[in-house]
């Protein structure tokens, strides 16, 4: 199974729009998952201030209306001694009473309205991170460019010719190649990829080749060195191969995921 297909237009129209909601405001150095992973906490943050809030204020309200029943209750004694006076206090009390229980009512209202749409867009932002923003770090980790060139033919002398079926990303020699997500960092080496490392993940595997030297291997988590940038195998400059299978499958474009992260 293959993630659905999603323009780069696309990514930048979200970036956009995220900005555009005033939650979000990063430097212009942070990536989009930077941004949407502060507008995440910022909803957290947002949902228990309502909720504390709510609590505080209807505990009030229920104080006061229970106060009002014991009110009631204890002045319905002297009903038969002054009917007249007893009439007066209980209309009072019984006002106060339906002044806070309406309170409270508006109170629930207007709280479940403000959670459910801060939790909606919590769901948003949870899907969103869940499909483009797999990666949650850029795989080279230095100065880079990103080459959208997958599904190129391939000619190089020496070399059969081949369709591209990842990304370069140029970097100078010995730049950091980070995990993109958790998983476990395996190498291997090929007479086309030079020396390699592929790191499998819940979705799905990526393929970084080319790299001068291993980093980290076996189990790692986003962001941690699994090797350094080279030119090793049929590259003709440094520059890290970068390949996206989701779900174990065939090789996609990894072009709008690189977007949302570098």
């Amino acid at each position: 199974m293959r993630l659905p297909p999603m323009t780069r237009r696309a990514v930048t129209a979200l970036a956009c729009g995220a900005i555009l909601s005033g939650i979000l405001a990063p430097a212009a150095s942070a990536s989009v998952l930077d941004g949407v992973l502060r507008e995440r906490r910022h909803l957290g943050t947002a949902l228990t201030d309502v909720r504390t809030t709510h609590h505080d204020n209807a505990g009030r309200l229920l104080a006061t209306i229970a106060q009002a029943d014991r009110a009631l209750e204890r002045d319905a004694r002297g009903r038969a001694l002054d009917p007249q006076r007893w009439a007066h206090i209980s209309s009072h009390i019984r006002y106060e009473r339906w002044e806070a229980q309406t309170r409270l009512y508006r109170l629930d209202r207007f709280t479940a309205r403000r959670a459910n749409a801060l939790l909606r867009r919590r769901r948003q932002i949870d899907s969103w991170l869940d499909t483009w923003a797999v990666f949650r770090a850029c795989p080279v980790a230095g100065s880079h460019a990103v080459a959208d060139n997958f599904g190129i033919t391939v000619r190089l002398d020496g070399v059969p010719i081949h369709r591209h079926m990842g990304n370069d990303i140029s970097a100078n020699t010995g730049t950091a190649i980070v995990a993109p997500f958790d998983g476990y960092a395996s190498a291997s080496s090929s007479p086309l990829g030079g020396l390699e490392v592929r790191v499998n993940g819940a979705r799905g595997y990526v393929y970084n080749a080319h790299l001068m030297s291993y980093g980290r291997l076996g189990y790692v988590s986003a962001g941690t060195v699994i090797g350094y940038v080279g030119s090793t195998g049929d590259a003709t400059a440094p520059h890290d191969h970068f390949e996206w299978h989701p779900w174990d499958g065939g090789a996609v474009d990894p072009n709008p995921y690189l977007d949302v992260v570098c």
